[in-house]
Parts: structure tokens; sequence; C-alpha cells
């Protein structure tokens, strides 16, 4: 399950090999968080592929419940295919200068120690290795 990390300014999303795969076959990955209350929040990678001129890497939103985080789709292709472990990025606030939100999307690795968490489609940890 794809997971989300908020941190001030900042959204990183960790996932494992089968997202990964998914979302380079199918250009999206999302997970919900249901509320008691009936509400919920949305969180979603999109893959995007915009031509023609020089786009952002990364770019994100947030719409009617939902967070959603767009990167281009090549570059999605290509640090599937690696041993790169993240893609980062920023977005520049439309009314501040000085303030960004910092993007940060991960390849989830298996952990060092033994934890009660299914990591059997995570990533081989390479310290392991």
């Amino acid at each position: 399950i794809m997971k989300l990390r908020t941190k001030s300014n900042s959204i990183r999303l960790r996932l494992t090999q089968s997202e990964v795969s998914l979302l380079q076959e199918k250009g999206i990955v999302e997970e919900v968080i249901y509320f008691p209350d009936g509400t919920n929040l949305k969180y979603q990678l999109k893959a995007i592929c915009i031509t023609g001129y020089n786009p952002p890497i990364m770019d994100a939103n947030f719409i009617d419940g939902c967070i959603t985080i767009l990167i281009l789709s090549h570059v999605i292709d290509q640090w599937a295919g690696s041993d790169e472990v993240s893609i980062s990025g920023s977005v520049m606030y439309e009314d501040q200068e000085q303030e960004k939100l910092s993007l940060l999307v991960e390849k989830d690795f298996q952990c060092l120690s033994p934890r009660d968490e299914d990591e059997a489609d995570m990533f081989p940890n390479p310290e392991n290795m």
C-alpha cells in the first residue's frame, strides 16, 4: 500500500514494486483514507505526458479532498527501470515567492531488521545485497 507522509511543507510517497509497475502501466496509483464521519482523504500519483515546452518534472494539487502528485511519464519510466531510489522536486506557491512545497516519491525498501509487516512486495534493501 502506497505510504503517505507529510511534514510541514513536504509530501512524501513510498511505493512498492507492484505499485511502481501499476504506475507505469495504468498511469495512476491511488489510496483512500476513510474517516468514521463518512469523509475521506484520497491521495494519488499520476503519470503525465506533456510535450512542446520544458515542463516541470513534478507538480501537485489538492482538489475536493484529493492530494495529487503529477510526474512526467518519461521520468517515471527512467526511475522505475533504474537503481534510483527517488524522484524529488518542489512547487512554488502562487502567492509567495520564497515558499515552496517539497515533493518526494520513493521506492519502498524492505527493512534491515524484522518487523510485523508484510514486506514481500517491497524493493530489496540495497544494504542487504
